[in-house]
């Protein structure tokens, strides 16, 4: 599952100047991750996300909430550099 409509450079740009550290990076993540059944459902079926064995027990929401999750996160840490590479 790839997250496509976010610039993720520019996500990150916007992270470090909101944060001095790698410490807030889920709670952003979290952020950008869709609240309202028809942004969730979009976004989910635009990743092209599947339901997997881990997902039982879990409401279809939630299931499709850790998926863009995951995939924001993955594309997130894709166009991070850490801080110490910005300081050399």
């Amino acid at each position: 599952m790839k997250a496509k409509d976010i610039n993720w450079d520019e996500e990150v740009e916007e992270y470090k100047t909101q944060y001095d550290d790698e410490d807030g990076i889920f709670e952003h993540i979290d952020n950008l991750v869709p609240i309202y059944t028809g942004d969730i459902l979009v976004q989910y079926w635009t990743m092209g996300g599947e339901i997997t064995a881990d997902d039982v027990g879990l409401t279809i929401s939630q299931v499709m909430q850790k998926h863009i999750f995951d995939a924001y996160l993955e594309s997130f840490m894709e166009a991070w550099t850490p801080f110490e590479d910005e300081e050399e």
